[in-house]
């Protein structure tokens, strides 16, 4: 019952700007120079496409066909994941080869 008369109000810190790194590339004598630069979270937001644009609905209502894409083009993450986890635990054994897996075409 000490506690009737207390009010808890906690303070919040202070919001800060959160800033992200960049790689921007500029041309310099015919060179390509990149260099990495900070630029605020917010300003790189705002040049996304809205998400109702991705919709179902939004992209079947510009008229374009929409097809599956063909699961072959994509590479197995498990086992190339799996490659370079024995390649990297075994220093003695030779690094083995990636199975490439048979492709219906």
């Amino acid at each position: 019952m000490a506690f009737r008369n207390c009010s808890f109000n906690p303070s919040f810190p202070r919001s800060c700007k959160v800033m992200d790194d960049v790689v921007k590339t500029t041309i310099v004598d015919g060179v390509e120079v990149e260099t990495v630069v900070q630029v605020d979270a917010s300003e790189i937001a705002e040049t996304f496409p809205d998400v109702d644009d991705y919709k179902l609905s939004a992209l079947m209502a510009t008229g374009q066909p929409l097809n599956a894409v063909d699961p072959a083009i994509f590479s197995n993450p498990y086992s190339d994941a799996e490659n370079i986890l024995n390649a990297s635990l075994s220093a003695q054994e030779p690094v083995q080869e990636p199975v490439q897996e048979p492709t219906n075409v």
